[in-house]
């Protein structure tokens, strides 16, 4: 079978023919990949920067949508233990690691979506407590894959009204289930928080922006503010003075801030909840071409990227 594999950290992933995996055993299940998304935290892990892939060789991926060699029928799998890939035709793994899904979802926008959901339904399952009924969210870098989908997972699990923050009017306007729009504007400082009452906020931008909201929300109940992602890839300085003087508890949220078992939980919880959902539109890309379309950052313009083994 064939595999993306690297072999080289400074390289990128190769396209490759290796024996096939080992029959499954009786708890595990041997699945035929139909789609592996291309996300961030697998780019980093290829990488060799991300704490969990440290070995080489390495086989990409950490997740897909497989179709059960035996029986025929769809799962969703997701794995980051180390020796663990995805971009593969055949990967056999235990059956505590896959979830069932129906024949009527999209493979590819499926493999594509539920990574970047993940990440939003941790932060409020795992890292944010005791939120009021009906509660309000700000999520800031709301028009990114994950931040679009944050909008449907924060009204699935209770939220009564989502506020949306980025920096383009027109693709704030496009945010399905959106109940207010905030434009950011430049200078950050300018981006006016003062009438924004909140429960929570989920971050994926950080840097300035996030300093400036902690700083100018309209505090009048406790905030709990979560960070998922650094979108603006700056590190900012929060004064002690903010932390003394507002009711705010800051959180982060990731693979090393909730223990595996609670993580694999709440999977189960999140992925019959995405099969009714609108996913995000996928751009498929045949394994074989991994290695010319790995440098290529256009493709990403055109959907959330799902390699097809």
């Amino acid at each position: 079978m064939h595999i993306a594999q690297v072999l080289d950290w400074s390289e990128g992933p190769r396209y490759m023919t290796v024996d096939d995996p080992p029959a499954p055993s009786e708890n595990q299940v041997q699945l035929r990949v139909l789609a592996a998304g291309l996300h961030q935290v697998v780019r980093s892990r290829a990488s060799g920067k991300h704490y969990s892939a440290g070995t080489l060789p390495h086989v990409l991926g950490i997740d897909c949508v497989g179709r059960d060699v035996a029986t025929g029928k769809l799962y969703y799998c997701v794995n980051m233990k180390p020796g663990f890939g995805s971009f593969a035709e055949l990967i056999t793994v235990d059956k505590n690691t896959v979830h069932a899904l129906p024949d009527t979802i999209d493979p590819a926008s499926f493999a594509g979506s539920v990574n970047p959901a993940m990440s939003s339904w941790l932060a409020l399952k795992l890292r944010a407590f005791n939120l009021p009924e009906n509660y309000t969210v700000l999520i800031l870098g709301v028009t990114s894959a994950s931040g679009r989908l944050a909008v449907q997972v924060a009204k699935a699990l209770g939220a009564g009204k989502v506020i949306g923050v980025a920096r383009s009017e027109a693709a704030l306007a496009e945010v399905a289930d959106l109940d207010q729009a905030i434009v950011q504007k430049d200078p950050i400082k300018e981006t006016d928080f003062t009438q924004v009452q909140c429960d929570v906020v989920l971050d994926y931008v950080y840097g300035d922006l996030a300093l400036h909201a902690l700083s100018t929300l309209d505090i009048k109940r406790p905030l709990q503010y979560v960070n998922i992602g650094l979108l603006s890839k700056q590190e900012v300085y929060i004064p002690t003075s903010i932390l003394r003087s507002r009711d705010i508890t800051i959180r982060g949220s990731g693979p090393g801030a909730a223990s595996p078992q609670a993580m694999q939980q709440e999977i189960k919880n999140l992925v019959p909840a995405m099969a009714a959902w609108k996913l995000l539109t996928a751009h498929s890309v045949p394994l074989e071409d991994i290695e010319q379309s790995w440098q290529d950052k256009s493709l990403g313009n055109k959907g959330r990227v799902v390699f097809i083994p």
